[in-house]
């Protein structure tokens, strides 16, 4: 695109001028003249000096076009060698396709972070350790597996496979969740680890993993700093509270990583909440 349009008259231009003129860098009118995608004018055999005239014009706006719409050089070259009405038309048509997949891509990712600064923002301004709050929780689907992770390492270990399997499809939301069976709670057996993945969104492809259903309803909520590993006395005030106050477990818990170590390396600040479904005796 020509900037200057008082030397338009001119009937030829130095690369200094050209690059002036159109916004591309004389480095970069090099670059194209090498690998054969945009030459001048002319070359002068004496001094290797490169000229170009108007009609280079036209020509250096289309690829600053066409790569503004995000077509690789290696592509664009190979349009304008082989250019016809249908191969423009299949170019275009395949560059929008590329926009709205990308358009999608930020608006997940804009509702992940919107997600992020939201929990980080309720932590900051209601951090309430060890306080029981009683929720009302939409219905979650979880992909996991019910195996004994003995560290963090296992919990890491298990969300890389769930999220290789899922990652083309889903966005994880919640990263780290641990899943307590119900079995467990009544027991008080609050030492098993059984791994599970919460996602945003419901996928029947499940194989090789478990699908676990956390339904809508009442949770007793508890919160602690801490690491994952170090809920037990969390766990046992939250069950003396249910019991106490004359509700009854009615499902498998989930402990989900509030605050973890892809937030904070401090271990005092990371923060985990416990949730038990329950209703009323």
């Amino acid at each position: 695109m020509i900037k200057n349009f008082d030397e338009a008259n001119r009937e030829i231009y130095t690369i200094s001028e050209f690059a002036k003129m159109t916004g591309v860098s004389t480095d970069t009118l090099r670059y194209y003249d090498k690998i054969n995608l945009f030459k001048p004018t002319n070359i002068d055999s004496k001094t290797g000096y490169r000229y170009y005239t108007l009609k280079e014009f036209e020509e250096i706006g289309e690829i600053q076009t066409l790569q503004t719409l995000g077509v690789s050089l290696k592509e664009i070259k190979h349009h304008l060698e082989n250019k016809t009405f249908f191969s423009s038309y299949m170019l275009l048509s395949k560059q929008y396709a590329d926009i709205d997949r990308k358009i999608a891509e930020l608006i997940q990712l804009k509702s992940y972070l919107s997600e992020k600064l939201s929990t980080l923002e309720d932590v900051m301004n209601n951090n309430s350790d060890d306080e029981i709050v009683l929720k009302e929780i939409d219905k979650r689907i979880g992909y996991g597996t019910r195996i004994n992770c003995k560290d963090y390492g296992e919990i890491k270990t298990e969300s890389a496979r769930i999220i290789e399997k899922y990652r083309k499809s889903l966005f994880v939301s919640n990263s780290y969740a641990i899943f307590i069976p119900k079995e467990d709670i009544l027991k008080r057996k609050f030492n098993a680890h059984y791994y599970c993945v919460i996602f945003d969104i419901e996928k029947d492809e499940a194989e090789p993993f478990e699908k676990l259903t956390f339904p809508k309803g009442l949770y007793a909520t508890i919160r602690y700093n801490g690491t994952t590993f170090e809920r037990s006395d969390s766990m046992i005030k939250l069950v003396d509270y249910i019991e106490q106050n004359h509700y009854k477990i009615i499902g498998d818990a989930l402990q989900i990583c509030v605050i973890d170590e892809n937030i904070t390396n401090i271990d005092a600040e990371k923060i985990n909440e416990i949730q038990i479904p329950i209703e009323h005796m």
